[in-house]
C-alpha cells in the first residue's frame, strides 16, 4: 500500500471509529434519523469548509477478495475463479503470484535458518 492509500485508509478508519462510538453512545429512543443527523453534524464539524477526498477503498476490498481467492485456489480451478470473480484467467494467475509474494515477505526468518 502506498502512502496516499494509507492516508485514505486512515480517513475511513477514523470515520468508522467515530461513527461506532456515536452508535454506542446513542441515547435511548434515538431514531435512525437522529443518528444520521448527528453523524452529518460530526462530519460538518470535522471537515466543514474544506475539500475532502473520500476514497472508494478499493485497496481493502481487492485485498479481501484476493485473500478469499487465494484460499480457494487449488491450481486446477483457475477458470472457475475467473468466472466467480468476473476477471480473466491471466488476472487470477497474477493475483496468486501477488498473494504468494505478499505472504512470503511477511514470514519471518529465524536466526540460523536463512534460506537462499
Amino acid at each position: 500500500m502506498n502512502a496516499q492509500s494509507e492516508r485514505y485508509a486512515e480517513l475511513l478508519d477514523d470515520v468508522a471509529r467515530k461513527v461506532t462510538d456515536m452508535a454506542r453512545l446513542s441515547p435511548p429512543g434515538d431514531t435512525p434519523e437522529d443518528f444520521g443527523r448527528r453523524v452529518a453534524d460530526m462530519l460538518a464539524e470535522d471537515w466543514g469548509g474544506i475539500t475532502v477526498y473520500v476514497p472508494k477503498n478499493l485497496y481493502q476490498r481487492f485485498r479481501k477478495r484476493n485473500a478469499e481467492m487465494y484460499a480457494a485456489y487449488t491450481g486446477r480451478n483457475v477458470s472457475e475463479l475467473a468466472r466467480l470473480y468476473g476477471i480473466s484467467e491471466q488476472r487470477v494467475y497474477a493475483i496468486m503470484k501477488e498473494e504468494r509474494e505478499r505472504r512470503r515477505i511477511r514470514q519471518a526468518v529465524l536466526p540460523g535458518f536463512a534460506f537462499s
